[in-house]
């Protein structure tokens, strides 16, 4: 994956060579820190150990951090191995690479700037004092020039490491903008015409009524009238949705039987009674959301599972986990999965893979989220199909968090 610098036209080559001239970072900082490392490296843990505990003091951090005590493991983990590898090397367009790829897994997961930023710091003063204590015991003359030498490389590698980071969320700055005038866009194309199809729509589905009655015996009209029927539909799906993602309005809260709601989704959704559909976690929750919006992302997750699945047995997995006041629904299903170049893109709006999609199933989806104050993600399951998980904070009822909003 390359270095994404659109705005400037930058190779990954090019960016770390401005960056690290700027900062002076140059071939003997790059030996100072490979000898520091062994020194440095049994420190690691202890400084991810720090690193997080910081994290996850904040009190937004769950927003983020879903995964509980499992994934801060691995992030730890991750951690080491960065440091690991940043200390050793070799800083060049490669190593640039792979931080940008860091950078940009923060974005995905919603990680806010100001994390990040203040994480580097507390990183560079605790790596900083274990430059301290790894030369405390040097007698050598010129010790204090030692020690100079090495806070100056390990300050000059942080610099240029804040620099990849910031330059993956300036990115996504823009990418955020760009996808705001998409929508903005549709908005004004989805007011000044989703009146006028509605119009003739309407006049169709009333002579589909008289139609109806009129070849209510013959099999062969019935079935050609449905398909009508549905592609009416689906035109009026196609303009809820449009209007929709313009309005962006805020969620209208009730309190929601989770059972109910995904039944409700199923049928809407017209999931094929020969699909196996598991469901796990729905059957005593209560959701404190917007049963209208949540429904239709459920809708449009359950429809474009069903279309991956054209031709075969079909399956969807749906479960719903509860963390406190925050809940986590997962759409899993059996089909071919998502294409990963294009994992990144697959919520923009009128961006799609099928031949006949408009792009908008999966953006009402991020819409939809995002408006509850949610994350969503895509990624393929272990089992090879696709998996959507919507994630929304302060959805439990009577939570803590939901008191503290001022909900029931």
């Amino acid at each position: 994956m390359e270095l994404q610098l659109k705005a400037t036209g930058h190779t990954a080559s090019s960016f770390f060579d401005e960056v690290a001239g700027y900062v002076g970072f140059c071939p003997a900082d790059s030996l100072v820190l490979r000898e520091f490392l062994p020194l440095a490296e049994p420190h690691f843990e202890r400084i991810s150990e720090h690193f997080y505990e910081r994290i996850v003091s904040h009190p937004m951090a769950h927003q983020t951090i879903t995964g509980g005590a499992e994934q801060i493991a691995r992030l730890k983990r991750t951690l080491v191995e960065w440091m690991r590898s940043g200390l050793e090397g070799p800083h060049d367009e490669e190593f640039c690479r792979r931080r940008a790829r860091i950078g940009h897994i923060h974005v995905r997961i919603g990680l806010p700037q100001r994390y990040m930023v203040t994480a580097m710091s507390v990183m560079r003063l605790d790596i900083s004092e274990v430059a301290n204590q790894a030369l405390a015991n040097d007698s050598s003359a010129d010790k204090g020039a030692k020690l100079e030498r090495l806070k100056t490389a390990i300050d000059r590698l942080c610099d240029i490491e804040l620099s990849i980071m910031l330059e993956t969320y300036k990115v996504e700055v823009e990418d955020r903008l760009r996808r705001r005038e998409r929508l903005a866009t549709i908005g004004q194309i989805a007011a000044s015409i989703g009146h006028d199809l509605r119009n003739p729509l309407s006049v169709m589905e009333s002579s589909l009524y008289i139609l109806r009655r009129r070849f209510s015996e013959d099999p062969r009209a019935v079935k050609h009238v449905e398909k009508i029927a549905h592609q009416i539909d689906e035109c009026d799906a196609i303009i809820t949705h449009l209007l929709d993602m313009a309005r962006n309005q805020p969620p209208r809260r009730e309190v929601v039987a989770g059972a109910d709601l995904l039944d409700a989704a199923i049928a809407a959704a017209r999931v094929p009674k020969a699909f196996v559909l598991e469901r796990e976690g729905f059957a005593n929750l209560q959701l404190w959301v917007d049963g209208g919006l949540l429904k239709q992302a459920l809708v449009n997750l359950f429809m474009n599972s069903v279309q991956a699945q054209r031709g075969g047995p079909g399956g969807i997995y749906v479960n719903a986990s509860v963390d406190g006041a925050n809940v986590t629904i997962s759409v899993t299903d059996r089909g071919p999965g998502f294409e990963l170049d294009n994992v990144p893109k697959v919520f923009e709006p009128l961006v799609t893979t099928k031949p006949s999609g408009t792009g908008l199933g999966l953006a009402l989806v991020k819409s939809v989220t995002e408006r509850h104050g949610g994350l969503v993600s895509a990624t393929n399951a272990a089992s090879g199909g696709a998996q959507v998980k919507i994630y929304l904070p302060g959805a439990v009822p009577g939570s803590a968090s939901s008191a503290a909003q001022g909900l029931p």
